[in-house]
């Protein structure tokens, strides 16, 4: 009898090991129908080599160069190192002035560019964050850590590591003018981490769909008043945050979409990418839009990719209200000028 208890309750314990362990990731939303009736169209732009694609990434500098990030028609997720240049510096002609970045990358995700003109780029592969002229943000995998974080996206209570400063696929950063670097991490992590410089300050978030938690974090702004804020892609809301990682709000409509990037206009507006969901849902629509919203969340202005199909990646405003859009299919950069 005793020896049947003890079997009993290993077992019992076993179970509530699994459960643990398992936890429950949030189901993926789906996003209704809305008024997408929009006269303003992004158009492909660009004098872009041929290797450009698919674009992964846009951002623009100060004086109003474009800097464009293509994965040089390599898969998500490729673990072969580049050997071309995935960046390239664009005037506001759309003439290349610059090419970039060969050998530094296996499978480039996000691009910015901070307030001293430096290039950050996140790399869904290495699990580095680099910027050039600057930090190179992350440490290195452990034995077994990447098939423990692969595992984890079924067994999402996993535990992996402890290190704060180990990624897992990082997808976006953004940089303050006080050198605080928010990175967007991302597909295997579920958190924004926050480095002052090169060292590691503090983070938030967690997986779920309630307020301060994430599904993909996959892209990430700074407002003037220093707010964070995080396009939360599988939840398909919109998250801001104090700079401590204090949830300030969530927004969240058909109007919206499903949020691929956020970014912020020159007079502080806040922009949202609507990348569809086609990568998201099973059947999901393609669809590409860019909105600008109020500071209560609504949906002031709205623009449409010419071509739907696109599935558009990153979004970038110019210094004159000029949007950019970076796109994984067909033509890989888009322009609208007011």
């Amino acid at each position: 009898m005793r020896r049947g208890v003890v079997v009993a309750g290993i077992v019992a314990g076993l179970v509530v090991a699994g459960l643990v362990v398992r936890g429950a990731p949030p189901s993926v939303p789906s996003v209704g129908p809305a008024d997408r009736t929009t006269e303003r169209v992004l158009r492909p732009w660009g004098e872009l080599p041929a290797d450009a694609r698919p674009g992964s990434g846009v951002a623009v500098t100060g004086s109003g160069d474009v800097v464009f990030l293509h994965r040089a028609g390599g898969d998500f997720a490729s673990d072969t190192v580049i050997d071309t240049d995935p960046l390239l510096v664009l005037t506001p002609d759309g003439v290349v002035r610059t090419r970039l970045g060969a050998g530094k990358f296996k499978s480039p995700h996000g691009v910015s560019v901070d307030a001293e003109g430096r290039i950050w780029v996140t790399d869904v592969m290495t699990n580095r964050v680099t910027a050039f002229n600057g930090p190179t943000l992350g440490h290195d995998y452990g034995p077994g850590l990447d098939t423990c974080l692969s595992i984890r996206n079924e067994l999402t209570n996993l535990p992996c590591t402890g290190d704060p400063e180990i990624f897992a696929r990082p997808t976006d950063v953004a940089v303050s003018s006080d050198r605080h670097a928010f990175v967007a991490d991302g597909y295997r992590n579920s958190r924004v981490a926050v480095f002052d410089d090169d060292r590691f300050a503090l983070e938030w978030g967690g997986l779920g769909d309630r307020p301060g938690e994430f599904h993909l974090p996959h892209g990430i702004a700074l407002r003037k008043n220093g707010d964070v804020v995080v396009a939360d892609r599988r939840n398909a809301r919109v998250q801001v945050f104090a700079p401590d990682g204090r949830h300030r709000a969530t927004y969240a409509s058909a109007a919206i979409g499903r949020p691929y990037d956020v970014a912020v206009g020159p007079d502080d507006a806040l922009y949202v990418l609507d990348g569809g969901d086609a990568l998201d849902e099973d059947g999901g629509g393609h669809r590409g839009y860019v909105v600008s919203m109020d500071d209560n969340g609504s949906v002031k202005d709205r623009w449409r990719l010419a071509d739907q199909n696109a599935d558009p990646h990153q979004l970038a405003v110019g210094p004159r209200g000029e949007l950019y859009v970076a796109a994984l299919n067909g033509p890989p950069l888009y322009r609208w000028t007011p």
